[in-house]
């Protein structure tokens, strides 16, 4: 990934939440909590030698991993959060300094600065469980990143990732965007190769992983109160949100923020304002 990818994760990790996603109930916990539950029942995480978070961001689902499988956790079991981001790193150690005291495990965090095509230092066959909440789709080269997975994982090890085949914010983004600009606003098209069951089926057999389970999974954004996803998101630099804005002025920004509200308001006119989504959530085994 480039330097400037790097930096514009690491800006945005400041305004990332540390609760979830940006919005409430978000795909995050619908879609992870499938996620672990396909992943224990493919190699039951209480038998985790090892467990790698790939693009951890501020560590939130390591966080649900620890108050969900933590009293099932051998004595030995790593807990590793890497991420390419050093914004992102810096903020799994705030948490960890904060969490520590009320539960140990945080403890056993290991955090490291690692790009999730290459994850350089992860020693060959050495991971039990991996996972990657949205991030095999992000990536510049998903198929290699799914490789580096393959080589450090264990024989019977299980790669889990969650992503994205409909974000109804990220449409009406798209609209917002097309009033402002115009033609001249970017169009964005999520990867079909890790965007569609079909598309990561055949990604997991051209790097030979056993596809174990690929399943779409409903979710709801809660924007009732729109505040977070404005500041966090569209205001706070994410990547996500710089795909449409990121050489606004401030006048376009505003008037950007008013039209995305616009179309939510109108699709969503009452309480509570529900936006959809649709998650992938698949499993591979080695």
């Amino acid at each position: 990934m480039s330097n400037s990818t790097q930096e514009q994760w690491s800006v945005a990790a400041k305004a990332y939440p540390q609760t979830g996603d940006i919005g409430k109930p978000s795909s995050l916990p619908n879609a992870t909590e499938t996620l672990f539950s396909q992943m224990d029942l493919t190699h039951p995480i209480s038998q985790a030698s090892a467990i790698l978070d790939v693009g951890s961001g501020p560590g939130n689902c390591l966080a649900r991993l620890i108050d969900t499988f933590g009293s099932q956790l051998l004595p030995n079991t790593r807990l590793i959060a890497s991420d390419f981001s050093v914004g992102m790193a810096e903020q799994v150690l705030k948490r960890q300094n904060m969490e520590q005291g009320a539960n140990a495990l945080w403890q056993r965090v290991e955090v490291k600065v690692l790009d999730a095509q290459e994850l350089e230092g992860i020693e060959d066959g050495s991971i039990s469980h991996i996972t990657g909440t949205h991030v095999y789709n992000l990536v510049t080269d998903g198929r290699k990143a799914l490789q580096a997975a393959l080589r450090v994982l264990k024989p019977g090890g299980v790669v889990g990732m969650t992503t994205v085949s409909v974000a109804e914010w990220m449409e009406l983004m798209a609209l917002a965007a097309r009033k402002i600009r115009g033609d001249h606003a970017p169009e964005f098209k999520l990867p079909v190769s890790f965007c569609t069951v079909e598309g990561i089926r055949g990604e997991f057999k051209m790097v030979g992983l056993e596809e174990v389970f690929v399943e779409e999974v409903d979710s709801y954004m809660d924007v009732t109160d729109p505040s977070p996803i404005i500041n966090n998101f569209i205001r706070g630099g994410n990547p996500g949100a710089l795909m449409f804005v990121r050489d606004y002025s401030e006048e376009e920004m505003d008037r950007f923020v008013e039209e995305w509200l616009r179309l939510v308001r109108e699709r969503h006119p009452k309480e509570p304002m529900m936006l959809k989504g649709v998650s992938i959530v698949a499993i591979g085994k080695k």
